[in-house]
């Protein structure tokens, strides 16, 4: 029995130990606390009861002394970790080690909220006061920015706020811009980080810049919506949750641009454009207007005229190829094949492409390329460039009916632009004080609902839109719709998991070690 009362007292102090952590980390299951103790007492009392007469020499001994050093070693080990746990607690800092950066911001995100000039306060209104997916955004956001600051709202029990903010749903978010509680600011009723960024943004701008698409031609339709593939709806969502104003311009009945136009997109018409219509367009270009130009590839079996626009291109320094890029998709077991969806990883020095570094895809898309002989005051840009192993494909016929393409002297050995940017100094052209931009793109498909939410499209397409307009700041990587997968747990689950996948396991294979090393030793 003496032989073993130290073991008694050893997997008492384990029980104890391991009941104790349980009781201080998690607070929703009790039963493994208690019988831990209760082990652990147990343990302890039948040790104390079996060894009376070794206590009194175990005191007063050497191991006595050891023992107090022991004691007077982890005490100074426990405080120096509350210290620097103090410490820590004054100077906060998350680190995400999650592949996906799941508990992580993206950079749109994190340059909205570092760049608010006026505290911005968000109330929750949830069931009760409490969300914890919500409070886990709300904390993530106002971590980034001491301006940034939030509060949990009960609407049953502060119907005076709900009423005053305009809340009529349970889940909603509202922004107060500017600190005062004038119930004037912007509800969302989504809780993600895309939706409430985008919030954000509508609360701070001051003024909404318009976009409008040119319309009557066979262009992409930003009113199609996501079940039609070759609408531009989603690309349209996206401009307006950015705090754009999207319309359509149906310049064939009016004069000119409207003045409160601050960006023109033409996006691939398949009918020619009126001679009015350039003529307008190149007017509003040359007193400092902003266009995005996109256009699609001749196919015999759906003949297109872009002519117009591709003489316009050329006016201000893009020449549109009479093309389309190709390049060889390695497959597995097969080798390589053609595919008319160049993958594009290559991007030029740029605002609209400064740190991206993603992939985009460019289906059906024509070459472009700079004129020679640029006129004095236009700069182009190459931003987006295919692989080395594209090539602009010149026979159209053999390509789209033989589904057959080799690359010949008459083609163009990639890297192939895509993408270009056109800065016009309007001064030293000739035209006026300020600045016309373009961004001219090969390909139409390139943002449309089949496509835009495809890799990084989005992004480079608003990116773009955010130089035209001026808007240079919002340039950035937008919040993924798709984000890596969450499994959350109430506290009462949490503790239960904790308490036998954390704690059970390792307390088992301990009282395990511990007994047999015990009759070993013994």
């Amino acid at each position: 029995m003496r032989r073993s009362a130290a073991l008694y007292g050893i997997l008492g102090l384990v029980l104890l130990s391991f009941g104790l952590v349980d009781y201080f980390i998690s607070s929703g299951f009790r039963l493994f606390v208690w019988v831990n103790l209760a082990g652990g007492i147990f343990a302890i009392v039948l040790w104390i009861t079996s060894s009376r007469s070794e206590l009194s020499s175990i005191t007063t001994g050497r191991s006595a002394r050891y023992g107090a050093n022991a004691a007077v070693y982890s005490i100074a080990f426990i405080g120096l970790l509350i210290a620097i746990n103090y410490i820590s607690s004054l100077h906060h800092t998350r680190l995400d080690l999650t592949a996906e950066k799941v508990y992580s911001l993206s950079s749109q995100s994190i340059n909205v909220v570092k760049d608010l000039q006026k505290p911005l306060k968000l109330y929750g209104f949830f069931q009760g006061g409490e969300n914890p997916a919500a409070r886990e955004l709300y904390e993530t956001f106002s971590y980034y920015s001491p301006k940034l600051t939030y509060e949990m709202v009960d609407p049953d029990k502060h119907p005076e706020l709900a009423e005053r903010f305009k809340v009529s749903v349970m889940g909603t978010t509202h922004l107060q811009y500017g600190g005062a509680d004038s119930g004037e600011g912007t509800n969302v009723t989504d809780l993600t980080e895309e939706s409430l960024t985008n919030a954000i943004i509508r609360a701070t701008r001051s003024t909404k810049k318009v976009i409008e698409f040119l319309d009557g031609h066979g262009e992409a339709d930003p009113d199609q919506d996501e079940g039609q593939a070759e609408g531009y709806g989603i690309i349209k969502k996206d401009l307006e949750g950015e705090g754009y104003e999207v319309r359509k311009l149906e310049l064939a009945q009016l004069p000119k641009v409207p003045d409160d136009v601050n960006l023109v997109v033409v996006a691939g018409p398949i009918k020619p454009i009126g001679q009015h219509e350039i003529d307008a367009l190149n007017d509003y270009l040359k007193h400092g207007g902003r266009m995005i130009a996109m256009y699609r590839p001749q196919r015999p079996d759906n003949p297109i005229d872009e002519d117009a626009m591709v003489k316009l291109a050329a006016d201000w320094g893009v020449k549109v190829g009479n093309d389309i890029v190709v390049d060889q998709v390695v497959r597995l077991f097969e080798g390589p094949a053609l595919g008319l969806n160049p993958i594009v990883q290559n991007y030029g020095d740029h605002p609209i492409t400064k740190d991206f570094k993603q992939r985009t895809v460019f289906p059906m898309s024509r070459s472009l390329t700079p004129e020679p002989n640029l006129k004095a005051g236009l700069t182009v840009t190459p931003i987006a460039m295919t692989s080395d192993t594209s090539w602009a494909e010149v026979d159209l016929d053999t390509l789209f009916r033989q589904q057959k393409a080799e690359l010949t002297a008459k083609d163009t050995r990639g890297p192939i632009n895509v993408v270009m940017a056109v800065d016009g100094n309007l001064e030293q052209l000739g035209w006026g004080k300020g600045d016309a931009r373009i961004a001219v793109y090969g390909s139409t498909d390139f943002a449309d609902n089949q496509n835009v939410t495809q890799f990084f499209n989005r992004d480079l397409f608003v990116n773009s839109a955010d130089w035209l307009t001026g808007e240079e700041n919002s340039i950035s990587i937008r919040p993924r719709s798709i984000r890596a997968s969450r499994f959350r747990l109430t506290e009462g689950q949490f503790s239960i998991v904790f308490a036998f996948a954390v704690l059970l396991l390792p307390e088992l294979l301990l009282i395990a070690g511990i007994v047999v090393w015990w009759e070993r030793r013994n």
